[in-house]
């Protein structure tokens, strides 16, 4: 019975040991690697976070298309050097170049305020290949042209009667110079090619959404005719011709809005507009020329607009005279800045021109052809009339200047003030 008693008393005490070995051998292991419950306030969320919506930016507003377009414009006559312009440019210098600024100084804001500027550059600039030279074989240096591109001035005409002063060579040499500028600079060159090809790429210009078209002609080349060798071509001007300019303006019209021919016409020192000038002007605006711009008489001539038959209009001014010069020939001193608005029509692109005005400018010399510059008739005064050089081969003066004005130019397109 006692044994019975010990049997089970060490039964009992090897089972209280195993139970106790249990949690010794798997309980402190899982212990070890169990992570402490999270803080609630610590606690991160492994749920998505909802997505962040943005607004995104409302599309720019597109520009509204304007219903017109417009560009100012303003044109002038003859630019013709003769030799106290030059002479007088190097002397200030000291023959280290030209200074051409106090010539023009008096009318370089007034240009400047314009979009589109047009000039009729009578004579050659020849690269500087020649020495410069006056009447009657004309040559200018080349500061002289890029003055005038510095200026302003965007639109040159080069079909004149002085265009072959210099035979072929003094030709290609001009050519070579206005083609370098308009590498360089926003301009147009028309009236003088190198040959048919250069000739049909018509000079356009597209300024503030408009696009112009340059044609030039010279009714007279000064009986240098012969000296013209091909492939060489010059814009001319003349009955016989009508059928060439004709259809080169109808080409012009096809790639632009606005159409400007430059016309070298009509007798020198009159002041008078021809017949055959109206009927060819005529001729000229309906097809589909916008604005012709008339030099070559020295004086000025009258302004008029030439309705077409469907009722739309172009503008000829049938001479501007001289922009500067040494004539010595009173009426050769008064000269103007024509100025006009052109207006088209975004869809139609039709063409309106309005608000056409001359500015009378003119040319003064002191004593003996010196220091030749222009003003605008606005800034010039009697004392300087009464004084101005020309006096000595006519009659000139304050009273003069405007009495010949208006026999010139209607009233309506004048501005005396």
């Amino acid at each position: 019975m006692r044994k019975l008693f010990v049997v089970l008393i060490v039964f009992a005490f090897v089972g209280l040991a195993s139970c106790a070995d249990v949690p010794q051998e798997v309980v402190p292991a899982v212990a070890d690697v169990t992570t402490p419950p999270p803080n609630p306030q610590t606690t991160t969320t492994t749920e998505s976070a909802p997505p962040v919506t943005t607004t995104p930016e409302p599309e720019p507003e597109p520009e509204p298309v304007p219903e017109f377009l417009t560009v100012r414009a303003c044109a002038v006559g003859d630019n013709l050097i003769h030799s106290p312009i030059y002479q007088q440019a190097a002397r200030r210098v000291d023959g280290d170049g030209y200074d051409f600024k106090p010539a023009y100084e008096h009318v370089m804001e007034l240009i400047a305020s314009f979009d589109l500027k047009m000039i009729n550059q009578e004579t050659l600039i020849c690269n500087d290949i020649f020495e410069p030279s006056n009447w009657p074989f004309f040559n200018s240096p080349v500061a002289l042209g890029d003055f005038m591109i510095e200026m302003g001035f965007n639109v040159f005409g080069i079909a004149n009667n002085h265009t072959l002063d210099k035979g072929m060579e003094g030709l290609y040499a001009c050519l070579d110079y206005w083609e370098d500028r308009q590498e360089k600079h926003d301009i147009a060159v028309a009236g003088a090619y190198y040959d048919i090809e250069d000739r049909q790429k018509i000079r356009t210009l597209e300024i503030n959404g408009i696009v112009f078209s340059f044609l030039s002609y010279a009714e007279s080349l000064n009986g240098l005719d012969s000296w013209l060798k091909p492939p060489a071509e010059v814009g001319r001007f003349s009955t016989a011709d009508m059928p060439v300019i004709l259809a080169e303006i109808e080409a012009a019209k096809e790639i632009s809005d606005f159409c400007v021919v430059f016309i070298h016409w009509g007798i020198e020192d009159w002041n008078r507009i021809e017949p055959y000038q109206r009927t060819a002007a005529t001729q000229i605006v309906e097809a589909g020329a916008d604005f012709i711009l008339g030099t070559h008489p020295h004086v000025l001539r009258d302004i008029e607009y030439i309705e077409r038959e469907d009722g739309t209009r172009g503008l000829v001014a049938y001479s501007l005279a001289n922009f500067i010069s040494a004539q010595s020939k009173p009426p050769t001193m008064i000269g103007g800045v024509l100025t006009f608005d052109i207006t088209v029509h975004n869809e139609t692109r039709a063409v309106e021109i309005t608000d056409v005005l001359l500015i009378p400018t003119i040319t003064h010399y002191d004593a003996n052809y010196s220091n030749v510059r222009i003003y605008p008739l606005s800034e010039y005064t009697r004392e300087l009339a009464a004084a101005h050089g020309v006096r000595e081969f006519g009659t000139f003066g304050y009273d003069y200047i405007y009495n010949y004005i208006r026999d010139s130019v209607s009233e309506e397109y004048l501005q005396l003030e």
